[in-house]
């Protein structure tokens, strides 16, 4: 039987044209870019994402330092303290800027400094001593900010938020704060090691040109308190009413950081911070109870801000105070009379001899402290968002 011929249908075989096949390939790059946009889009929300669960999670972790150092503060926030109270102290500065109060503003109050002593909560404190370390159950504590090196953000200024802690020990019974039997002041220049690193985490006042372990009471006179007030890496000593140390700007000198040293980074507790501000609780502010900070506007409405007595020398600082003052044999006020307050005379001729008012000092805000308020907010560059936390707290009297 003869082969049968393939009919015409069967024996054409088309192909693509060239120009079907450019098309097809540029549908196919255009569905593979839409995918990669995809993925990339998906893989920086997912970036963005865990930077943000990773900055919440830092702040969460800060919030509740700060709640375990406020919850152990030593002092009654009734001023005045007497040192043989051994109560520690408390003390808030208020810097001259101010928050604008919105979770979204970068322009946020970096320059409020908190100073307190406290104890443990849950365990001892731990700090360095030397090539070893040393525990206490009571530490010096200092919240405050310092501009940090980098700057992501052009326009906009961040910090870090540093929390130094240094223990109150005052008999430490090891060399070199101890020798033959007995406890030995240390020589300043004894207390740093290379790069002006601190070698011994102790809170300690100057006698002469040594360094002495403070005690409590010893923290309840401010000329004891010598971190943020020494101005050369060293301990000095100062003049009534022993101030803290700031530039023109406000803002701490280097050596109330790591910052430079050995120990760079072990006191930063939280970085890219717009805010720290620290605000009191005024339970007669008009018309409402409010958390108010230590000047600005709402003085002229709140009773506790005017109850501000100059004679302590300080302004925009809420401090425990000590009541040693009027009896230290010193002339704190410079009117040519010692401790008028408490040296018998009626010296201000009001037929009443050492009453208040002729006191040399005062504490600046001379009544209780209720409660503070401090709002931390802080900015994440990789997703340009800004959170903030709260922390509240109040003292109740002991």
């Amino acid at each position: 039987m003869p082969a049968r011929k393939p009919s015409p249908a069967a024996a054409v075989r088309p192909g693509f044209s060239l120009t079907e096949l450019l098309i097809a390939s540029a549908v196919a790059l255009l569905v593979m870019a839409g995918v990669a946009t995809m993925i990339g889009t998906f893989g920086r929300a997912a970036s963005q994402s865990q930077s943000l669960v990773a900055l919440a999670g830092r702040m969460r972790s800060t919030a509740w330092q700060l709640r375990q150092d406020l919850s152990g503060v030593t002092a009654e926030l009734v001023p005045w303290a007497r040192p043989e109270s051994n109560s520690g102290y408390f003390e808030l500065l208020e810097g001259p800027q101010a928050d604008t109060g919105t979770p979204s503003g970068l322009v946020g109050d970096t320059d409020d400094i908190l100073l307190f002593t406290t104890r443990a909560v849950g365990g001892p404190f731990v700090g360095r001593y030397g090539s070893n370390s040393i525990e206490s159950d009571s530490a010096e504590v200092a919240w405050f900010c310092r501009q940090a090196a980098d700057q992501p953000l052009p326009g906009t200024t961040l910090f870090n938020l540093h929390r130094r802690q240094l223990l109150v020990v005052g008999y430490v019974g090891q060399t070199p704060f101890f020798a033959g039997g007995t406890a030995t002041p240390v020589p300043v220049a004894s207390l740093l090691g290379s790069n002006s690193t601190p070698l011994y985490d102790l809170s300690l006042r100057r006698e002469g040109a040594s360094a002495v372990p403070n005690t409590l009471a010893d923290l309840t006179k401010r000329e004891n308190r010598l971190f943020l007030r020494s101005g050369t890496g060293q301990l000095r000593s100062g003049t009534f009413p022993y101030a803290v140390l700031t530039d023109s700007f406000g803002r701490l000198t280097l050596e109330a950081t790591f910052d430079e040293t050995d120990r760079a980074w072990e006191d930063v507790v939280l970085t890219n911070v717009i805010s720290f501000d620290v605000r009191v609780f005024d339970p007669q502010s008009l018309p409402n109870a409010d958390y108010v900070q230590l000047s600005g506007s709402t003085a002229a409405t709140s009773i506790l801000l005017r109850a501000a007595d100059a004679r302590s020398g300080l302004t925009r600082t809420y401090d425990t105070w000590s009541l040693h003052y009027e009896f230290n044999g010193i002339d704190d006020d410079n009117d040519g009379v010692i401790d008028d307050g408490t040296n018998g005379l009626d010296d201000n001729n009001n037929v009443v001899p050492d009453d208040p008012a002729e006191y040399e000092t005062s504490p600046p805000y001379p009544v209780p402290l209720r409660g503070i308020e401090v709002r931390i907010r802080c900015y994440e560059p990789s997703s340009n968002q800004v959170r903030q936390m709260t922390v509240r707290h109040s003292f109740i009297p002991k």
